[in-house]
């Protein structure tokens, strides 16, 4: 699997960045799924938040999992030793990569089963 990198990275915090990104949103227009996502995508920019786009073949090593999934990097090794989370090492090394795919998985089911909960609760709760 090649590495892919951004060639240019926007920086939120620069008011010309944040400016085009909100006029592009505005831009568009359309109900498409996609255009939806690339309008939620430049509405964050334009209000100052950084926005990271990967692909779900890249790989991330176990603190950017842990970034995305909002927990410790100890988590997500925990998370990988017990095959919640997959991963590979590389060769000759102890270095872990996951795929960004693996990573949104575990996130869903984190998010399922917290909506789960919400609903036991409010359903105990009336």
């Amino acid at each position: 699997m090649t590495a892919h990198s951004l060639v240019n990275t926007l920086d939120p915090a620069d008011p010309a960045i944040r400016a085009d990104a909100q006029n592009l949103a505005a831009r568009l227009d359309g109900d498409s799924p996609v255009e939806a996502a690339i309008r939620a995508m430049l509405d964050e920019v334009a209000s100052g938040s950084p926005v990271v786009v990967l692909r779900t073949e890249d790989e991330v090593t176990p603190a950017q999992a842990a970034k995305i999934l909002g927990v410790t990097r100890q988590f997500v090794d925990r998370l990988c030793e017990e095959s919640v989370l997959s991963f590979r090492r590389l060769p000759d090394s102890r270095h872990r990569r996951i795929r960004v795919q693996d990573v949104l998985d575990v996130a869903a089911e984190r998010e399922e089963r917290r909506a789960g909960a919400a609903a036991l609760r409010a359903a105990i709760g009336s």
